[in-house]
């Protein structure tokens, strides 16, 4: 259904949902993830986490386990964004409209495998 070469190295398709219907005209939709983003994204929050152990473990000021939070939160956000998302499948099995990072109407398609 998406053909592999035709994505950057980056990207990867998470999940790929298919019309039930063959007579339904909808494309496949596919939520692709940024590997990248989710690496980087994974070592802040880490980061964030390991600062906060070490404030409490210190009984360090509240200003401190605060920033750990923030680096964590700023983590999640990096890690969902760049081109992270929902797109419609080309016939040609490459992404076509970005449809966003909010799942969209699915509920008469079914998960496929996205290989």
């Amino acid at each position: 259904m998406v053909d592999k070469s035709k994505l950057p190295p980056h990207l990867v398709v998470n999940r790929l949902w298919v019309p039930e219907n063959v007579s339904d005209q909808r494309r496949p939709i596919a939520h692709v993830g940024d590997r990248r983003r989710r690496r980087t994204g994974a070592i802040l929050i880490a980061a964030g986490g390991i600062l906060a152990l070490a404030a409490l473990a210190t009984r360090a000021d509240f200003w401190l386990a605060f920033i750990a939070l923030l680096i964590a939160w700023a983590g999640v956000a990096y890690a969902g964004g760049g081109r992270t998302g929902f797109y419609e499948v080309r016939e040609d099995g490459g992404l076509g409209q970005y449809l966003g990072r909010s799942k969209p109407d699915i509920d008469l398609m079914r998960p496929s495998k996205p290989g």
